[in-house]
């Protein structure tokens, strides 16, 4: 017996997706809370509120021609405007040669005006109550849309920022930014499609067709017809357009990716005069977008053009049939009742001419609601889940860092397994400097890293002040450690935020002294403002020294008991640097401080160092010790250069 085959044709693929869209708003609504729930349910009933105001007034408008051409309307809804003229009991009603009620006689000018003028103040008082319901409902979609938003934007954020560092590293930064804010943008979007778009339409059409089915069965038959042809139609466009959104939707991020990466290396491209090859780049990928997106804005004018002609020719069926029964002998139906339910027609086929574009847009953001859910799935790396269960012991003298068979593995692009770090044993005792040394590649920043947890270790344990590393917080690991990388973090915002991030408390004396310390100050003060000079996007006002001197001024700021510089004093002029590495002399008595650089004479007054080849420390003493046995260190040293005199 063989297996059952997958149905693959088109009803299939879009009963699929439109499940998918389900799917997809309903973990929407599960997200939001029952706040902004209420406030969408309230908005749904002021939708039928409206609805009903927009399928009642064309049984006015019909009723106020019949009343007019002296014949009494057959709608019960017309009714209520001759009701509040007083005309339905103050004139009696006789059957008229067509088989209609007709006046006995007709209606004096006076009655006539209080007539018109009673049935216009109901056809204004619809429009009022249907604009004014539009007003309500936009203030509580829009109004609770926009707080969504918002908590959607901060929660995906929040998320990412403590996301696992491997997984996050295989993005690009560009398209990852897009994909943040479309997929923000999707999410809402599909909740507004819903409150502001399909459930507005599905109310006008359905109450639209109520009317119009209680009132004349044969007529509303004849304008339920549109529906069915308008579905099939919209079915053909959206299987024939799968996929098409998507390849767009992603096209626009690697494209924001090139962007980002081009501007991030303006200066290089610059001066390596590659502009013109970058702008090939962008154009290269802008021309096969547009290409896509041409065919796919062609394809749905074209399916545009075909629902349009199919509700004109069934707007024409229904004119035509009205037209039938109001003048056949006896008439079904008044000539008001023609113009009401031509009406009432138009009001059916104008949201169903919207169907395919919600039920299009719907499945595009259904897709970027999917990329929400996936970056909401990231990993949250381990280092937030346990909170600290004991604060590590800092006492002088005593073991501060301890690793034990560290190792640390990562697959390559091609699939293969290598060691960053292999059985890395070491200890280090509070309140030495300790340097680390080696080539490119050779596991000291990775080392550094699993000591601040932004990397966990394949194999082996490190030991914090006496407790297991992966027992504490990164509250506690931030308190602990002062970080300062080769490329330090600089933000948009003044030099005084930018020395106290991460120190709230901090005041302008504690920044100023910081700033001493990391021997900037006296550059801030001829800056235009001072401290309130603006740096900025990622410092590009200011130069690499004097970048890194404002990280090392936010590090002696937070005054941490370990400081680890990892190339922290690689941009700065030999002046520069002995005057900081006076500071972290200066400073360093009480504390431990961990310096890795290629400048090898920096090292020079560490108690000792550590020397790192392939992922292993091979050596370790003091600079001359290491001098002196000629191993790899000596060899780093005399590729350097940096040789004191007479050696």
């Amino acid at each position: 017996m063989s297996a059952p085959t997958k149905t693959n044709g088109p009803l299939a693929s879009f009963g699929r997706e439109m499940r998918t869209v389900a799917q997809r708003w309903r973990q929407v609504w599960q997200m939001i809370s029952n706040v902004h729930r209420r406030a969408l349910l309230l908005g749904i009933l002021v939708m039928l509120l409206n609805a009903a105001a927009t399928a009642v007034f064309p049984f006015w408008i019909g009723g106020l021609v019949d009343c007019v051409q002296g014949k009494q309307p057959l709608s019960w809804l017309s009714f209520v405007p001759m009701w509040a003229t007083g005309l339905d009991d103050a004139y009696d009603w006789k059957q008229g040669r067509t088989g209609h009620d007709e006046l006995a006689a007709r209606l004096p000018n006076d009655l006539l005006v209080r007539v018109v003028l009673t049935f216009l103040v109901f056809v204004a008082a619809a429009y009022v109550l249907r604009e004014l319901s539009l007003v309500a409902r936009k203030y509580l979609v829009e109004g609770t849309s926009t707080r969504i938003e918002k908590e959607t934007a901060v929660k995906l954020v929040t998320h990412l920022l403590k996301g696992d560092l491997h997984v996050l590293s295989r993005e690009r930064i560009g398209a990852l930014h897009g994909r943040i804010h479309r997929s923000v943008e999707g999410f809402v979007k599909l909740l507004k499609l819903g409150f502001m778009d399909l459930f507005p339409a599905l109310c006008v059409v359905g109450s639209s067709l109520v009317l119009a089915l209680t009132q004349q069965p044969r007529v509303g038959l004849v304008m339920a017809g549109v529906i069915p042809v308008s579905l099939v139609l919209t079915i053909w466009q959206m299987t024939s357009q799968k996929g098409i959104r998507l390849q767009l939707l992603r096209s626009k991020e690697a494209l924001d990716g090139t962007v980002v990466e081009q501007l991030g290396g303006i200066e290089y491209i610059r001066a390596a005069n590659t502009h013109a090859q970058e702008a090939d780049r962008v154009a290269q990928a802008a021309e096969l977008r547009r290409l896509k997106a041409i065919r796919h804005h062609m394809a749905m004018a074209w399916f545009g053009c075909f629902k349009a002609l199919n509700e004109g020719l069934f707007h024409i069926i229904v004119i035509a049939y009205a037209i039938y029964l109001a003048t056949i002998r006896p008439p079904v139906i008044s000539l008001g009742d023609v113009l009401t339910f031509s009406t009432l027609f138009l009001s059916v086929i104008n949201p169903l001419k919207e169907v395919h574009r919600i039920l299009d847009e719907a499945h595009e953001s259904s897709l970027q609601v999917g990329d929400l859910l996936d970056m909401l799935n990231t990993p949250v790396d381990k280092s937030f889940f346990l909170p600290t269960l004991r604060y590590p012991e800092l006492e002088l003298g005593e073991p501060m860092i301890v690793t034990d068979g560290l190792s640390v593995e990562y697959r390559t692009p091609d699939g293969r397994t290598k060691r960053a770090l292999d059985n890395v044993s070491m200890s280090i005792r509070h309140g030495e400097t300790i340097g680390a040394a080696g080539r490119s590649g050779s596991g000291k920043s990775t080392w550094l890293k699993v000591v601040m947890r932004l990397v966990h270790p394949t194999a082996g344990r490190v030991i914090l002040g006496g407790e297991p590393l992966e027992a504490a917080s990164r509250e506690v690991i931030a308190k602990l450690i002062g970080y300062v990388s080769q490329t330090p973090f600089v933000f948009a915002g003044t030099i005084e935020e930018n020395i106290a991030y991460g120190n709230p408390g901090a005041t302008r004396d504690d920044v100023i002294r910081a700033a001493e310390m990391a021997c900037i100050h006296d550059e801030i003060m001829a800056m235009p403002g001072g401290y309130q000079f603006h740096v900025a996007e990622r410092g590009h006002n200011l130069s690499g020294g004097q970048r890194q001197r404002l990280a090392l001024a936010r590090a002696f700021l937070k005054n941490p008991p370990i400081l680890i510089l990892d190339e922290g004093t690689s941009a700065l002029d030999n002046i520069s640097e002995r005057a900081v590495q006076r500071a972290i002399a200066a400073a360093r008595a009480d504390r431990t401080v961990i310096m890795v650089a290629h400048r090898l004479s920096t090292l020079r007054d560490s108690d000792r160092i550590l020397v790192f080849d392939e992922g292993r420390i091979v050596e370790q003493g003091t600079y001359d010790a290491l001098l002196q046995q000629g191993g790899v260190f000596a060899e780093l040293v005399h590729s350097a250069g940096d040789l004191p005199s007479g050696v």
